[in-house]
């Protein structure tokens, strides 16, 4: 596994370095930069639809709880 370490890291490295040195890379890229940033923070609206979809579990569980605690015989 470490002998592979350098040679894939050089690759990798080596196919950034294509990417920038043509001017269509670079163009692409910027156009790639600037659509993530048009279209606002994909990380941060998937964490409010995973915080959205926990609330909702949330008051599900909360729900089922009450409904066994006013089944069960005091």
């Amino acid at each position: 596994m470490k002998n592979w370490f350098l040679p894939a890291t050089l690759l990798g490295l080596s196919g950034l370095a294509l990417v920038f040195a043509s001017e269509k890379g670079r163009e692409r890229v910027r156009h790639f930069l600037d659509d993530l940033m048009e279209h606002g923070d994909p990380l941060g609206e998937f964490n409010k639809f995973c915080e959205d979809q926990l609330e909702v579990i949330q008051q599900n569980l909360d729900r089922v709880a009450k409904a066994l605690e006013e089944a069960q015989p005091s």
